[in-house]
């Protein structure tokens, strides 16, 4: 009877081992086959795709990224400050982060959306969502409303912020989605940079205008995504789960191949693609299947990580509080504080863009070490500089407190926009996919919650001296990249859900 398992072990073994050899074999053809396809500019309906991207996806990104400015921004204008009876300490808190708020009251509803009614509508909804608590924002008249707004905005943003990303990434040619993906949080930075200078623009208004027009034009970004998301084909993957793979097909024929039948591309990723999921959709996926193999449990972790660390790292100090944060080097003039916080923003962007183009050529866990020890080193220097002015009045110190907010976020976009989302989508398979980023979306928006309720209290009790916090935290990041990071560059999405599954992976982070 031993004899008998024993055979039973190692046949199964045999078998096993000559499937994943297999697969291996696909992939890599399948990878140098993309790889030996025209860039994407010289496929017609490759660009026209691409094109469309940026109204139908990018701009979930972009209306974060004009909210946390605009906030920063309001901050410096002298209307909205006496409108709501200067707003400080828990309460500028609790106006900031009500939007983290109503993100984790949406997250369970995520996966449940998009996996039903597909990627776009998700989109959308999220859109419109964005779009009623914008107007109801510029419209408010107590702080009562101002805040049901802000809640409305989280609500929506969640939505849309998770299914732009995935479908990026589930529509880009396999050459272009490490890049592509990347490049969607970048937007971030292009509605701070719009916020930063509508807000510098508007702060000298005598009137209520002064921070209501700044807070309706975060409604337009929503608006444009709800046109813009129409003109997008659905993924080829959620086709292909919902009994559709005829169209999923001729999506990936139209775009990929710009049009060509029987490409061998295509046809390789097509074949690969319906092979994985209709497998991992033969059962069902409960929420419990995050936890029940080895291989999501992993997953969980750096997704938990992930969201943490994209908003525990610092960063969180500057987006929502750098009026607070120039104060503590003596930096008292509104039009300075939004001067800088303007500079500050475009020079995010440019950081962002090439730390997104850069995804191409490094590996994942390099981008990771490098840009958490990074943001170690510059956080601790910027901490010493801020020491030195409060306690000793070094004025030269206090400027160099300003350089070191310029050389922390290029650090910090290296991989925490760069790969925030772009990461996931590469190491959740396509049946957790929504569910996993629903997960990642909690831990980022609690986390964002707890830091920007916390973040001004702190810098009101003890100033400067709140960064040794960060300092501190930032040395538990580094090392947890270092041991629980995991290399994802290279493989097909298929590939690194069979890479991360296979048994003895759980002990490799290479």
């Amino acid at each position: 009877m031993a004899d008998t398992k024993l055979e039973s072990k190692k046949k199964f073994e045999h078998v096993a081992s000559k499937e994943d050899a297999e697969i291996s074999d696909i992939d890599a053809r399948l990878q140098e086959l993309a790889q030996a396809a025209p860039p994407f500019y010289k496929n017609r309906n490759l660009l026209n795709l691409y094109l469309r991207i940026i109204p139908g996806c990018l701009v979930p990104a972009i209306t974060l990224g004009f909210d946390s400015a605009m906030m920063n921004g309001l901050q410096a204008v002298e209307t909205w400050i006496s409108y709501f009876d200067n707003p400080s300490g828990a309460l500028l808190g609790l106006m900031t982060s009500i939007i983290a708020v109503g993100a984790i009251c949406a997250t369970p509803l995520i996966s449940l959306l998009g996996d039903r009614f597909g990627r776009r509508w998700g989109i959308w909804f999220g859109s419109a969502v964005m779009a009623v608590g914008g107007i109801l924002q510029g419209a408010s008249v107590h702080i009562s409303m101002f805040l049901i707004s802000r809640f409305l905005l989280g609500f929506g943003l969640v939505f849309a912020n998770t299914y732009a990303p995935i479908l990026i990434g589930e529509l880009a040619h396999p050459k272009d989605r490490q890049v592509a993906t990347s490049l969607y949080q970048t937007s971030w930075y292009l509605g701070a940079v719009l916020a930063a200078w509508v807000t510098y623009g508007t702060f000298n208004m005598p009137t209520e205008w002064a921070w209501r027009i700044p807070s309706l034009l975060q409604t337009v970004p929503a608006l444009v995504n709800m046109v813009g998301m129409f003109l997008l084909p659905e993924s080829p993957r959620w086709l292909i789960a919902n009994g559709r793979a005829g169209e999923a097909k001729e999506i990936l024929v139209k775009y990929h191949a710009d049009g060509r039948e029987g490409d061998a591309m295509v046809e390789l990723e097509y074949t690969e693609m319906k092979r994985v999921i209709e497998t991992d959709m033969a059962t069902k996926t409960p929420w419990k299947a995050l936890i029940a193999t080895p291989g999501n449990r992993r997953r969980l972790l750096l997704l938990v990580m992930l969201g943490c660390f994209s908003q525990w790292s610092g960063n969180g100090l500057v987006s929502y509080y750098l009026v607070r944060v120039l104060e503590t080097v003596g930096i008292a003039s509104r039009s300075n504080q939004s001067i800088i916080n303007g500079s500050l923003m475009i020079w995010n962007w440019i950081c962002a863009t090439g730390s997104a183009l850069l995804t191409a050529r490094l590996r994942r866990r390099t981008q990771f070490l490098i840009s958490t020890a990074g943001m170690l080193a510059i956080f601790t220097a910027q901490t010493l500089c801020a020491g030195l002015f409060n306690e000793h009045n070094n004025k030269g110190a206090g400027n160099a407190v300003i350089a070191m907010l310029f050389l922390f976020y290029t650090f910090y976009n290296l991989a925490y926009n760069a790969l925030l989302y772009s990461y996931p989508v590469e190491v959740l398979p396509y049946p957790i996919r929504a569910k996993g980023f629903a997960i990642l979306m909690f831990c980022g928006k609690a986390s964002n919650f707890v830091n920007v309720l916390v973040n001004p209290i702190g810098l009101e009790a003890i100033g400067w001296k709140y960064y040794l916090v960060y300092v501190g935290w930032l040395v538990v990041e580094t090392v947890c990249v270092w041991f629980f990071f995991v290399e994802t560059k290279g493989p097909s999405l298929e590939a690194i859900a069979e890479r991360f599954d296979k048994p003895g992976s759980e002990s490799k982070r290479e």
